[in-house]
């Protein structure tokens, strides 16, 4: 009998969980079971995919041409949903705007109409994402069971501590009301994420960086997992989900701003 790492069910479980999903690289770090069936395939389809699909995290899949787990190069249209329980919608944000990664190791930006065309073209192609309360929701879920899945892999019973029941409870059955405090910032430059395409006969071949991520105990307590994707930074406290000045110093060199939406806002 196992316990389930996120709804605390007993059973026999039979699981391979990509702590990391396989369509942004990850084919090491693999958790087996110690996730029921029911939880794995939530998380599948109402975290993963919108996360791969609608945030930060689908633009650099396809800027990276990080391949899916059926060795497809990615496409995404970024649009979030027009409803829901939580707000989805900013007026700053570009519509009808998706990516598309190439073979030459070129990204295509696709625009559905004209109206959006001529306002990227004015802006010298520069697109806007602005992270609503929906955006911050799906990845704090997202890097929330990334971070516990991976002190579940190093020490499980500490994952089922009730340290981390507040962020297992966010993560499996979300909030409507209140968020979890994302702390992001920026490191590199987008030229040094991609090495050359280095031809062999007709195939390509080119070396690029899919992810990194850290996870650590503060010195004042409490755990923090921290994610890297392209040049974007993102790191989430996993045993408090109150603000805290203090994490944006946590990463040396890099300047962290917390993005949050307090409850009652929106």
């Amino acid at each position: 009998m196992s316990v389930c790492l996120f709804c605390k069910t007993e059973g026999i479980f039979r699981t391979r969980e990509h702590i990391i999903p396989e369509s942004l690289g990850n084919d090491i770090d693999i958790l087996e079971n110690v996730i029921c069936e029911k939880c794995q395939n939530y998380f599948g389809t109402e975290i993963e995919r919108p996360a791969l699909e609608k945030t930060n995290l689908a633009f650099w899949r396809s800027y990276l041409g990080i391949r899916t787990k059926r060795n497809h190069l990615p496409f995404v249209n970024l649009d979030p949903p027009k409803r829901g329980a939580i707000p989805s919608f900013h007026p700053f944000t570009e519509f009808g705007v998706g990516f598309t990664a190439h073979e030459d190791g070129s990204t295509s930006m696709d625009v559905s109409n004209r109206w959006q065309k001529e306002n990227l073209l004015r802006d010298k192609l520069r697109y806007i994402l602005v992270f609503t309360p929906w955006h911050l929701s799906i990845l704090g879920r997202f890097l929330g069971k990334v971070g516990l899945e991976f002190v579940a892999l190093n020490d499980i019973n500490f994952a089922l501590s009730p340290e981390f029941d507040q962020i297992r409870n966010f993560v499996r059955f979300g909030l409507t009301k209140s968020l979890w405090p994302i702390y992001c910032g920026r490191e590199g430059r987008t030229t040094d994420l991609k090495g050359p395409i280095m031809w062999d006969g007709v195939e390509g071949r080119q070396e690029i960086e899919c992810y990194r991520y850290s996870l650590a105990k503060r010195e004042k307590g409490g755990m923090v997992f921290a994610f890297s994707i392209g040049t974007d930074i993102m790191l989430l406290c996993l045993s408090s989900d109150l603000p805290d000045p203090d994490i944006e110093k946590c990463i040396t060199g890099v300047k962290l701003s917390c993005l949050y939406y307090h409850d009652g806002t929106w």
